[in-house]
């Protein structure tokens, strides 16, 4: 038996054709899981509930989470974190791509060294994933992930595995808007799990519209907030704060073409 669940959110308006495609690529990985939860808070639209109940139906590893009352993406995915039922737990985004060996290289490196968290680099791409636009790199030992920890999001949340009893220990996910995972990552260095990320790209990631996404006043009072955070965890240093604020609130709040302009110079 697999030791693995994938929590795999759904959003209303997910593609069917880009679901199907992330779904195909986590059923044939070299080390399947044992189950699949995808995991929805919101009223679906007719093609992508469609999608959803053809996989359920033809994959007896999927199944299908409704929690209504899950407020924001932090909510449905704590509520569905709850709910996996293996030791390890994957994150999967509907219209990302695993690659084969993903989930060997990372259940390898958790039950063989001390690490809580696993993630990789993150290849992006728009509409053909041949070939990817860039790769999104990030340190790769705990002692680096901690040094990027107070101002920059250290671990690519499409890529993670984690032991599920550590995460939900350190408080698992919140309701914290566009800033889930960072949030997480943050608690659990506070709480003393460790990370790694492999030196290798194990998912690609659809990148469109992703600037949009992120700009303008709520993504800037997300940083803000961000940054109080990780001071009041004690992660950063006054400095740290400073240095998040100059560097990463301004960018929030330039027209969406400059903000285009820097995220494919410096990729996030």
């Amino acid at each position: 038996m697999g030791e693995i669940s994938v929590l795999f959110p759904v959003a209303a308006t997910s593609d069917p054709s880009d679901l199907n495609r992330a779904h195909r690529s986590i059923t044939e990985q070299t080390s399947p899981p044992a189950e699949i939860v995808l995991v929805t808070n919101q009223s679906l639209t007719e093609d992508t509930e469609t999608a959803i109940n053809d996989l359920v139906n033809t994959h007896s590893i999927s199944r299908h989470e409704h929690f209504p009352d899950a407020k924001g993406l932090g909510g449905v995915l704590q509520a569905g974190l709850k709910g996996c039922l293996m030791p390890f737990v994957a994150r999967m985004d509907a219209d990302d791509i695993s690659e084969p060996e993903r989930f060997t290289h990372q259940l390898n490196v958790l039950k063989e060294t001390n690490a809580h968290i696993v993630g990789s680099h993150l290849a992006e791409f728009r509409d053909d994933p041949e070939p990817p636009e860039r790769t999104r790199k990030v340190p790769t030992s705990h002692n680096e992930i901690a040094e990027w920890m107070p101002w920059r999001c250290p671990v690519n949340h499409p890529t993670v595995m984690f032991d599920r009893e550590a995460v939900l220990d350190a408080g698992g996910y919140r309701d914290f808007p566009l800033m889930e995972d960072w949030d997480l990552w943050a608690r659990g260095l506070a709480a003393g799990l460790q990370f790694r990320n492999l030196n290798q790209t194990l998912v690609r990631a659809n990148v469109n519209n992703l600037v949009d996404r992120r700009e303008g006043l709520n993504y800037a009072m997300a940083e803000i907030q961000m940054a109080w955070k990780l001071r009041k965890l004690g992660v950063a240093s006054p400095r740290d704060t400073l240095q998040h604020l100059c560097l990463r609130v301004p960018p929030r709040l330039l027209p969406s073409y400059i903000g285009k302009r820097i995220y494919d110079i410096f990729a996030r």
